[in-house]
């Protein structure tokens, strides 16, 4: 049989069981489309506004009022109730009718005049990370300009220092913050950016580990080889190159709807990301091959590369800057392709930088289809020799 007709017979039996196996297909086509779509609508309006929050106020002085003002006028909270008592408005909270309170104290002006330094409490719900931390942004801008008031209306009133002196004291520096190519400050650019390209990494090693694992698990491997001529490269490379043109389309779907219809930021020629993805596709697919080839077994490769998936959204910088974690902890971001790709899309789609920066990120992600190919020996071992192991 001429090689021609094998890499065909090969490439039909392949479009045969991605077809056959709906559940497969339902993992490649279905899943990364609603996933997007219900992220992308998940951060629709941006920044995280209006947060339910309650106000206890024991004071009911002008001062404590007019905290309670200042706080209701920031767009981060929304004060949907007044609470009589601590203990009512814990109650509150744990109930999950709010996600957070602030504790005005009893004779919080009396005692704040007379030099006794009352205590403002507040409690945050950190089990919602980025409302609460909204809240608590709210909560702390509120607690420090009314520390501000009271020294300026101290300062004011002994006489001893002119209104030009007194505001120098309060804020020697004045800053201006300018919130880089994000002045929205808006949570889609930086976690739709960064989540969704990662979930694809996620699904396409998993897809991979199935597609390849199933012939073991199944004893159709020996088939499966045979029909590739004996040769494990044309097996391998029939078998996922349909995959990776599905993956590589659902990806630029996504590109679509996160720049094109969602207006995300792409400071770049389109076409640094579009061949980016592919190039993760690729990429992610051949570590799933490495992890096959390091254990030749279905549960562990799977274990291995939902591992590393799962670990990327946290070592990678999705969620956490790399500048805070340990340096063996941001090291080991870099064994996952995704984190390449992240670092393209933070260089050429968000700050818009010569592609000739980011030159080395490409080169990585090519790099990782080389990866496997010296241990694909033992892919065809298995074959030759299937020993299923649950």
């Amino acid at each position: 049989m001429s090689l021609k007709a094998i890499i065909l017979n090969s490439f039909k039996r392949s479009l045969v069981q991605l077809v056959e196996r709906k559940a497969l297909l339902l993992m490649i086509v279905v899943i990364p489309i609603v996933c997007c779509g219900f992220l992308i609508d998940l951060m629709s309006q941006g920044a995280v506004e209006h947060v339910p929050i309650a106000v206890v106020n024991l004071d009911n002085s002008s001062m404590s009022r007019n905290l309670e003002r200042n706080l209701s006028a920031m767009q981060g909270v929304d004060i949907k109730m007044h609470c009589a008592s601590h203990g009512e408005a814990m109650m509150a909270l744990q109930r999950g009718e709010v996600l957070g309170f602030i504790f005005i104290p009893e004779k919080l002006e009396e005692k704040t005049l007379g030099g006794k330094e009352p205590v403002v409490s507040f409690y945050v719900n950190y089990a919602y990370f980025t409302p609460s931390s909204s809240q608590y942004k709210g909560f702390k801008t509120v607690s420090l300009l009314a520390n501000g008031a009271i020294v300026k209306t101290v300062l004011d009133a002994t006489g001893l220092l002119s209104p030009n002196d007194v505001a120098a004291t309060l804020q020697p520096i004045l800053t201006h913050v300018h919130g880089i190519n994000n002045p929205w400050t808006n949570y889609s650019y930086y976690l739709n950016m960064s989540f969704l390209p990662c979930l694809l990494a996620l699904i396409v090693m998993l897809t991979t580990v199935t597609t390849v694992c199933n012939e073991f698990k199944y004893n159709t491997c020996g088939e499966w080889l045979n029909t590739a001529g004996g040769s494990i490269m044309v097996a391998i490379a029939s078998k996922l190159i349909p995959h990776s043109v599905i993956f590589t389309t659902m990806g630029w779907v996504m590109q679509l709807i996160m720049f094109k219809i969602n207006y995300l930021p792409l400071h770049c020629n389109p076409w640094h990301m579009i061949l980016a993805m592919p190039l993760l596709v690729l990429a992610c697919q051949s570590f799933a091959l490495l992890m096959i080839c390091v254990t030749p077994n279905y549960r562990k490769s799977a274990t291995l590369c939902t591992l590393f998936g799962m670990m990327s959204f946290s070592f990678c910088g999705f969620s956490l800057p790399s500048e805070a974690m340990y340096p063996w902890i941001n090291a080991v971001g870099y064994i996952v392709p995704i984190k390449h790709y992240f670092l393209i899309s933070i260089d050429q789609a968000l700050n818009g930088i010569d592609l000739y920066y980011s030159r080395m990120h490409y080169a990585i992600l090519i790099g990782y289809v080389l990866l496997p190919l010296p241990l694909m020996w033992r892919i065809k071992h298995e074959c030759q020799n299937p020993v299923y192991v649950p």
